[in-house]
């Protein structure tokens, strides 16, 4: 399944102890306030390839699952905007 969704990117994670496994970005997925999430690779030499991908209905819904990355390991890299902002809880 392919979840539609737009640049840029609102937030980004990576796991700095494992940086082969890639990145988590956020993204606004539609205009009704519902987010992708998308786990990508980009191997050098390699197109970028997207591993896995979560559609997440709500700001709260992707708030949760933001929560989940960093509890895991993950850590904020980039975040952009208010939006951004928003899922980390700020």
């Amino acid at each position: 399944m392919t979840i539609p969704f737009s640049n840029p990117r609102l937030v980004s994670f990576c796991d700095r102890q494992a940086p082969y496994r890639g990145t988590w970005v956020i993204y606004a997925a539609d205009g009704h306030g519902a987010f992708a999430a998308c786990h990508e690779l980009d191997d050098r030499g390699e197109p970028l390839r997207v591993l896995e991908e979560r559609r997440l209905a709500s700001t709260m819904e992707a708030r949760r699952f933001t929560i989940h990355l960093m509890l895991h390991g993950w850590t904020p890299e980039q975040v952009n905007g208010d939006q951004g902002y928003a899922l980390l809880g700020s």
